[in-house]
Parts: structure tokens; sequence; C-alpha cells
């Protein structure tokens, strides 16, 4: 897709900004990706689809590295200023927070083969709210990235202003103790359900920071930790 309709007057500067945020829209794709091969095997207790998620966290360490070399060369040799030196800076933070989030499908798969190796878990276990945090963490993440590559900054502000997931992630953790309760699961599996879920809503919070950054970029405002 196409960044931006302004043009400057060094044509590669145009090309290397589209490049660059090509990048970013392809790690967040491949992000988004292990997110949800992350919750597909913790919801079936899939220990292969686990190691395949482990494993796949490379790819997306790989496009950091790629992606903060390309903002150091566009820095370096273009020197751009005000809303062009914005855009590069939200890209370069916006790929922090995309590698965070394939830590975070990371972590969920991990949590997966813990529980897997006590046994696994009881049918109809996990939560079905689990269905439903994943579906705000990927519609958020696709918000985000849309507006990232669009810059469009009635979307993120959008994003910035809801938050559904808390108390979504609130009624899991509430279901979790129940189980404890009437002995349905062990102290430790519930330990283990509750980190990894709350990866799963760390993912929506990162998702956040990406439409945070298109603000930044358009309107020049640092909303970060606005209360």
């Amino acid at each position: 897709m196409t960044f931006s309709n302004r043009e400057h007057t060094v044509k590669r500067f145009d090309v290397e900004i589209q490049q660059l945020v090509n990048l970013v829209l392809e790690m967040g794709r491949e992000a988004a990706l292990q997110v949800k091969r992350a919750v597909a095997a913790f919801r079936e207790g899939d220990a292969d689809a686990a190691q395949t998620v482990i494993a796949g966290d490379a790819a997306v360490n790989h496009w950091d590295m790629e992606i903060d070399r390309g903002c150091v060369r566009l820095l370096s040799r273009r020197q751009p200023v005000s809303t062009d030196l914005r855009l590069v800076m939200a890209l370069n933070k916006a790929v922090n927070d995309l590698e965070r989030i394939g830590d975070e499908a990371k972590a969920i798969a991990e949590k997966t083969l813990t529980i897997h190796a006590r046994g696994g878990l009881p049918a109809a276990r996990p939560p079905t709210a689990m269905d439903r945090l994943a579906g705000i963490a990927d519609q958020r993440i696709q918000s985000a990235l849309d507006s990232l590559g669009r810059l469009d900054v009635s979307q993120a502000w959008t994003l910035v202003g809801t938050d559904e997931a808390e108390g979504v992630f609130q009624d899991i953790l509430d279901a979790l103790g129940a189980c404890v309760v009437d002995g349905e699961l062990t102290v430790a599996t519930v330990i283990d359900m509750a980190l990894a879920l709350k990866a799963l809503k760390r993912v929506t919070d990162r998702a956040q920071n990406l439409a945070e950054y298109v603000i930044f970029v358009v309107e020049g405002r640092d909303v970060r930790h606005a209360t």
C-alpha cells in the first residue's frame, strides 16, 4: 500500500521510506500470525504447534534487527526533519512493540508446553472467554497496522479510546479462580494459564502503542501515559 501521498524533492527518500513501512507491516503480520498460532496451540494443548511458535520467534527477531538498521540508515543518510523525522522515530518504536508481541506469543507457547508436561488441561478448558480475548487482540493488531499503514489518525484515536480487553481478562481470572475452588484445576496449572492469558492481554496493550505512534506522527502529540 502507499504510505503517504506526500512527495519529496529527493524521490529516493519516498522509495526508501515506503520500503521501510512495508517491512514494518510485514513484520506486524508475522507477529499477528505468531499470536494466532500460539493461541491455537494453547487451546488444543498441542505441544508440537507450541514448539513451532517458539522456533518462529527467530523470524520476528530478524525483522526487528533488519528494520532497526534501516531506520538508522535513513536517519543518517537523509537527515529527515519535522513529520518525516517523527515518522522514522515512530516506525522504530513500532518495531520494538511488534518484537514484544512476538515475545508474548512465545510466552504463551512456553506455558502450553509447561501445562502439557503436567498432563494437559481437562476437557472444556481453557475458559471460552479466551476466544473473546484472542479475537480482541487480533482485531486490535490488524486495526493498528492498518492505521499505521495509512496514517489514519481517526482510526488510531478509536483504538486508544477503547479497552474492552481488560474486562474480558478479569472475567477469565474470575473463572480460573472458580476452577481452583471447585478442584477442577491445580493451582500450578491455573497460574500458568493466567500467565499465558496475561501475555495475550499485553498483546492488546502493544497494539494500542502502535496507534499512539500514529497520533504522534500526524499530530505531533505524545499521548503515551495520558490519563
